[in-house]
């Protein structure tokens, strides 16, 4: 702090010498204002530790563009609690899973409301999901839908089959180009390698979409039908939208600078909001004629007027299990030991057979 004083104090010396006006008292002033709010805001003794932040930007200007990468190095330094300063938001970053089950079990009450980003309201209809919501009867009642309704293990299980199914066509679509591989290996005597990516891509965006939805919208042969060109669209203007957010956003008093691009956002959540009402009214139909399934969508329709869920909240609820990742383990945790064990080539056939999820001891 020796260099504040040392910088605070040449400042109020100048100013009281300047006698052509270049370097006026307020000047001083404000210095002196700024580092006041400096030591209010940063300078509490009992925040968890972290990097030193900056006036005005925090941490903002160290923070990698792989987040992730930067806050597990911070940790190894600062600990598994820390504290991270968006601008003038304090954020506390905990990684490890007891202080991860401290925040979002034990005092999640406490802990669920955050403040909302422009981009965020938006998406969200202003918190009418469920990530986005402040504590309060709205969020105590979707969250009840979800543990009660969504993630059950009962659910999970009458889903089993589209879980097998995706990575069965996985499997059997990365052996049959090994083996087109090694025939033309053996043609050319050369070396080739496969990257699984693409497989595993394909693979994850079909379960989801299956799970959520009950629709498969990409053919073994690769090919997507109109709704699923709409709906990685929609995905990737999503994305792109959340993207083009300036560094102002953490800093709400320099908003004014960047105006958000309210229209682009209108048109995102129309065109989104119409393909979820084609798709919920496809299985409105389908349920009149055979009865409700078990994909979330058929779930949600049953339960809107139970719960008292609007068609918003429900849209909502729908899109947050694409956004989040942490929100996808729900859907993928079970699937996800299977596929482990899948991949290995010793666990893949059982007497000719693909391995079922209830055969295998993890």
């Amino acid at each position: 702090m020796g260099e504040w004083f040392f910088t605070l104090w040449v400042l109020l010396e100048s100013s009281m010498s300047d006698t052509t006006g270049v370097l006026p008292v307020w000047v001083a002033i404000i210095a002196v204002l700024a580092f006041a709010t400096y030591k209010l805001i940063w300078g509490r003794d009992r925040l968890p530790p972290g990097p030193r932040p900056l006036p005005v930007v925090g941490n903002l200007l160290s923070i990698a563009p792989v987040r992730f990468k930067c806050f597990m190095e911070w940790a190894q330094v600062y600990g598994p609690v820390m504290s991270i300063w968006m601008g003038p938001t304090l954020n506390v970053v905990v990684s490890s899973a007891s202080a991860a089950t401290e925040v979002l079990k034990d005092k999640d009450q406490a802990l669920s409301s955050r403040p909302l980003t422009r981009a965020a309201a938006r998406f969200s209809r202003n918190g009418q999901d469920l990530i986005w919501a402040d504590y309060g009867p709205h969020y105590v009642k979707v969250r009840k839908v979800c543990t009660l309704e969504l993630f059950t293990p009962k659910r999970l299980e009458a889903l089993k089959h589209v879980r097998e199914d995706e990575v069965g066509v996985m499997v059997m679509s990365i052996f049959k180009d090994c083996m087109l591989l090694q025939q033309q290996q053996k043609q050319e005597n050369a070396k080739y390698s496969l990257n699984v990516k693409p497989y595993l891509s394909a693979m994850a965006f079909n379960n989801i979409t299956r799970i959520v939805f009950g629709k498969r919208f990409v053919t073994d042969q690769g090919n997507i039908d109109l709704q699923g060109v709409e709906f990685k669209e929609v995905i990737a203007q999503g994305m792109k939208l959340g993207a083009s957010l300036k560094m102002s956003e953490h800093i709400p008093y320099l908003r004014w600078m960047f105006p958000l691009q309210e229209e682009e956002f209108a048109k995102h959540g129309a065109r989104r909001d119409k393909l979820t009402r084609s798709i919920m009214l496809e299985h409105r139909l389908e349920s009149e004629k055979h009865g409700a399934g078990h994909h979330f969508v058929d779930a949600l329709l049953s339960l809107q007027q139970e719960y008292d869920l609007s068609e918003t909240t429900v849209i909502g609820l729908l899109w947050v299990l694409f956004l989040p990742p942490w929100s996808l383990a729900f859907v993928l945790l079970p699937f996800l030991q299977f596929l482990d064990l899948l991949l290995c080539s010793s666990c893949i056939l059982s007497g000719g057979q693909l391995l079922a999820e209830g055969s295998m001891v993890v």
